[in-house]
């Protein structure tokens, strides 16, 4: 391994070399493109060759992740990816204690990492033309399948029946759907916040639900961010015509309010001190643990409603959840992201979840200040009123190989790209 990571001196030249060039790697591209795709081609799958299960679902993972692990260990691990290993690392180990705890076999919070990890790792040695390329195809579809869920429901449905897919898939069977096939949350109720300019269902899209849809559009948020002066006008027209009309019609709170700061962010984030990001979470649990106190009876499904509750459980929680031992409680956290983490991956997996996000990104150039507060921002907000979701691949694909981009250290050779 030592060999592996101390690569000579014209290795990492060639490496640094190519990160300058415009040539695309068509193999990262793919991978991403599918790990944010795979749910509705196996949707697709289930709905018109053959019903799907559970265990193609974790199967297609395990490939998606088992490629990426390839293809960015065959380029040569450098001393610079340490830190993305000794982070997978502790989350081999803390999977097996919590297994051995539990007495089960216990992936979870290491699968969730894995998708970190890797596609970080594949950012690391991306060129800023492939994550530009992975960025625009998964934009494109995404805003190709919202046009025809728009402008014909029924047409959406019957290619992908979203709500058969969950009920194969997740075990859903029981949850009451309506004669639409979409997914019963994005149905949303009577006063539920909404535009009110789209009358239907709560979009999805590719995602099949409508989370995942809102994450991504925030993930646009943090990738226009990050390479504004490196996009084409046109491709940022169709990123933001994305991007708004999701907000508008997916009716997105989080990614709403994310959409808003994105825009005073740009200017701001390269103005305040370098890691003042490390500091949110903290802040954002607090927030919770106030409103909890100040609303204990609140369990809406609005802002207040949603982080009075994840204050509650904080609160309650006793040692066996802090270290762990709780695991079978996690398919009632689905919704409660900071108690989802902790339960998933104990309080020490919470902790080091945050510092490797806040640390990540050197924060050496106003690019790289901005995605590293917009992620953070992204990340500790959503993570109030969102566990699961905020750790899909369908969304973490892109967002992470973009996060590797930005981490790769000194950005020089990002005023020879031109825009495209």
């Amino acid at each position: 391994m030592e060999q592996r990571l101390a690569q000579p001196m014209e290795r990492s030249r060639a490496i640094a070399g190519s990160a300058s060039s415009d040539r695309v790697d068509w193999s990262v591209v793919a991978l991403t493109f599918f790990g944010m795709a795979y749910n509705a081609v196996l949707a697709f799958i289930n709905c018109h060759l053959f019903a799907v299960n559970v265990g193609l679902v974790m199967a297609s993972e395990v490939i998606i992740l088992g490629l990426g692990v390839v293809i960015w260990v065959n380029r040569g691990l450098r001393k610079a990816d340490r830190n993305i290993l000794y982070f997978v690392g502790f989350f081999v180990i803390l999977s097996l204690v919590m297994s051995i705890l539990n007495q089960r076999i216990y992936v979870d919070a290491l699968r969730n990492m894995l998708i970190v990890g890797v596609f970080i790792g594949l950012g690391k040695s991306a060129n800023i033309a492939t994550v530009k390329m992975a960025f625009l195809l998964c934009t494109a579809l995404v805003l190709g399948v919202l046009i025809i869920e728009l402008s014909s429901l029924t047409t959406y449905a019957s290619l992908l029946k979203p709500a058969q897919y969950f009920v194969n898939t997740r075990g859903f069977a029981e949850m009451d759907y309506d004669d639409t096939g979409i997914f019963k949350n994005a149905l949303g109720f009577d006063g539920r916040f909404s535009y009110g300019i789209f009358t239907g269902p709560r979009t999805s899209s590719i995602f099949l639900e409508q989370v995942s849809l809102a994450n991504y559009a925030a993930a646009l948020c943090i990738f226009m961010l990050s390479l504004w002066p490196h996009v084409s006008l046109k491709v940022k027209l169709m990123h933001i015509a994305t991007v708004v009309l999701v907000v508008l019609s997916n009716n997105t709170r989080t990614t709403s309010i994310l959409l808003v700061l994105s825009i005073v962010g740009y200017y701001l984030y390269p103005k305040i001190p370098k890691y003042t990001s490390t500091f949110l979470a903290p802040a954002i649990i607090l927030l919770g643990i106030v409103v909890y106190f100040m609303h204990p009876f609140e369990r809406g499904d609005d802002f207040v409603g949603r982080t009075s509750f994840t204050g509650f459980v904080l609160m309650h929680m006793g040692l066996s959840e802090y270290f762990g031992m709780s695991i079978d409680k996690l398919a009632l956290l689905g919704d409660n992201g900071y108690p989802y983490m902790i339960y998933s991956s104990t309080i020490f997996g919470m902790i080091a979840f945050w510092l490797f996000v806040s640390f990540v990104i050197p924060q050496d150039s106003p690019p790289q200040r901005r995605c590293a507060n917009s992620l953070a921002l992204y990340l500790f907000i959503n993570l109030l009123v969102s566990g699961t979701a905020t750790f899909s691949m369908k969304t973490g694909a892109p967002l992470w190989l973009l996060v590797g981009l930005m981490s790769g250290g000194g950005f020089s050779w990002m005023r020879k790209v031109k825009p495209a």
